[in-house]
């Protein structure tokens, strides 16, 4: 099933196409929704939440790829859905959010009616049987052979598991190196993140969340605290209290509160946003990295004197 949905604004085309793997189903199969939308080049599109579902139709799973080209980007979004009741339902009409400067536009896909078939299915009068259902076997004498097949597991199981003990109790392997120091160890992964490449790909919002984790977990191991668990909620709390000055404290309030709406409610972000949340991140780890410690030195021990 394929629908077409062809929107014109402020001189731009925008195109939203709604295609289904599948008009019908049995209850519990799994069918896929692909939702394309073209829009101008660099525009922000909004997805609609999933946790609650499409009504009676269960949201699995979903993903977003986009394609970028000259003077437009072309987005899919891909659901993975789902229903247990007994009755025909439709895909209703779901509302992406196009974000511009001059406001936003609510662009809507095509609702699509699905038949959900039966697992069971009536003949004739009033006998019902179940599909697919295989006659019933004949029982024989029973085998004994699964029965030396389990010994046979259990006993290897038990021979490995010795030798596994005696093996590490002759020869320990070296113990494992200290963690760096949590400055060394946020700037390493800054650059694994760079080397990822996620940004010449469209993977903003995969960045982003990235990029935010190794935040959080700079600031549990630097300051002894769990930041690395806390939500979004938790982290700006905590950061209310912590020992950062006035600037810091505000940097660090603004970057969760801009990267929470990309990481839990599917907002993507413009390049120029995520090379400030970049920026704002390496300007935070290089300004609380701790100060080298001094050397003491001790006074030499005197003699006693002839």
């Amino acid at each position: 099933m394929f629908a077409v949905l062809l929107l014109v604004c402020a001189g731009n085309t925008t195109v939203i196409y709604t295609d289904v793997s599948a008009d019908s189903l049995y209850i519990g199969d799994r069918i896929e929704l692909t939702v394309s939308i073209l829009v101008p080049k660099g525009a922000k599109i909004a997805p609609p939440e999933t946790d609650a579902g499409f009504g009676n139709i269960i949201v699995k799973n979903w993903d977003i790829d986009k394609t970028e080209r000259k003077v437009s980007d072309s987005l899919a979004f891909k659901y993975l859905l789902t229903t247990y009741t007994v009755e025909s339902c439709t895909i209703p009409a779901l509302a992406y959010v196009h974000i511009k400067e001059s406001g936003q536009d609510t662009l809507r896909s095509r609702a699509i009616p699905l038949r959900v078939v039966s697992a069971i299915q009536a003949n004739q009068g009033d006998t019902i049987r179940l599909k697919d259902i295989k006659p019933q076997l004949s029982a024989g004498s029973p085998s004994l052979l699964w029965l030396w097949i389990l010994l046979g597991a259990a006993l290897s199981g038990a021979l490995i598991y010795a030798g596994s003990r005696l093996w590490k109790k002759h020869k320990k392997g070296p113990p494992p190196l200290p963690p760096k120091p949590p400055y060394e160890e946020a700037i390493e992964a800054l650059a694994r993140l760079q080397g990822k490449d996620l940004l010449t790909r469209g993977l903003f919002r995969e960045y982003v969340f990235e990029l935010s984790e190794i935040l959080k977990r700079y600031m549990g191991r630097r300051f002894e605290s769990n930041a690395a668990e806390y939500t979004t909620e938790e982290i700006l709390s905590w950061i209310g209290t912590a020992p950062f000055d006035a600037e810091l404290t505000k940097s660090m309030e603004r970057f969760f509160n801009e990267t929470h709406p990309i990481k839990f409610a599917k907002m993507i972000p413009d390049a120029a946003m995520v090379k400030r949340l970049y920026e704002e991140t390496r300007l935070f780890i290089e300004k609380t990295k701790p100060a080298p410690q001094a050397v003491q030195t001790q006074p030499a021990e005197h003699g006693d004197k002839a």
